[in-house]
């Protein structure tokens, strides 16, 4: 009897906290789906419909997801439509998808169909881009081809790169900086023994360098550790963990070849759209210098600069608050 009654006050509680947790119902509450080439993708949107304003998530990974987030970026929704996409291969998606798809070239293609969709389901709506992370780089691989920015209002790159050799090299210096500052000989070592060059980043193992910035504490923030967050997992997301756990499978291609090409510094000059460059400055998955050097390229657009100090790699998590009245104060 008494397991029993312990059981019943633990599922008690359990529900509590997941119903305590959840929003009112927004004024807009809307799924729309997108099929192109294999890919099923899901589109929620959600939010203050009468603002006639869209903020579209462009989540990371590749093969993460979106609505996951939602526990951060839901107070958004009090004054803007958030659309939350989940890329092919990623969060709740699905479909008989080619390895072959899995390229930049193909989720700009993607982006634009999201954006016709929006644009046909909320006419005259005002779009504006979130991007974080891989999200990033799908975002310049769009913005930086034919006329495409001109399909947006703006866009906030949030701890993102733009040059795979730029982003390596930055991580390699933050990883030295840390390993010299903590006496950590060997990856010092390590590290000095790999520099990275415009020429080598092609080339040279980067994995290992990676693992060294984790290991001298380049992003120590998980998700999994909030409570709260794991309750909200479980009742509000559309998204599986068994899923979540197995898409990075499908981007082997992607991390040993695509992203080594990825180069788009030259071209950001040609973006005329307004920038918000928003960075966790404790990240060592992509460093704050590389914010910096995006602005440097930036030379003909408008550049606002939003730094979160207690922040790693998803200031949207460790400074919720600040960030959301950050992107709220960009798209207004």
């Amino acid at each position: 009897m008494k397991t029993l009654f312990k059981f019943i006050s633990f599922a008690s509680l359990i529900m509590m906290l997941a119903c305590g947790d959840r929003d009112p119902q927004p004024v807009e509450n809307n799924t729309l789906f997108l099929r192109n080439k294999g890919a099923d993708m899901p589109i929620w949107v959600k939010g203050n419909r009468p603002s006639n304003k869209i903020i579209l998530y462009v989540h990371g990974g590749p093969g993460d997801c979106a609505m996951c987030y939602r526990y951060y970026l839901k107070g958004l929704e009090a004054e803007a439509m958030v659309a939350y996409w989940d890329q092919r291969v990623a969060g709740a998606s699905s479909g008989k998808v080619a390895e072959g798809t899995l390229r930049y070239a193909q989720f700009s293609e993607d982006m634009g169909y999201v954006l016709k969709l929006l644009k046909k389901q909320y006419p005259g709506a005002e779009i504006h881009l979130l991007a974080h992370s891989f999200g990033v780089e799908l975002s310049w691989q769009y913005l930086t081809a034919g006329n495409n920015q001109q399909e947006v209002a703006g866009v906030i790159v949030v701890n993102g790169m733009f040059s795979f050799a730029n982003w390596l090299a930055a991580v390699r210096e933050w990883a030295l900086r840390e390993a010299k500052r903590k006496g950590n000989t060997e990856a010092e070592t390590y590290l000095l023994a790999h520099p990275v060059t415009p020429h080598n980043a092609a080339t040279i193992e980067w994995e290992p360098i990676y693992r060294w910035m984790y290991k001298l504490g380049g992003n120590p923030v998980s998700l999994y550790d909030n409570g709260k967050y794991l309750i909200d997992y479980a009742f509000n997301s559309p998204n599986t963990a068994l899923a979540q756990f197995t898409h990075g499978r499908a981007y082997s291609y992607y991390g040993n070849v695509e992203s080594r090409r990825f180069e788009k510094g030259p071209l950001l000059k040609d973006i005329r759209i307004p920038v918000g460059l928003f960075w966790g400055v404790k990240d060592g998955v992509v460093p704050v210098e590389v914010g910096e050097a995006t602005k440097k390229f930036l030379t003909n657009a408008s550049v606002g600069e939003v730094y979160f100090s207690e922040s790693w790699h998803e200031p949207f998590i460790t400074e919720t608050d600040k960030f959301n009245r950050a992107v709220l104060d960009f798209v207004r």
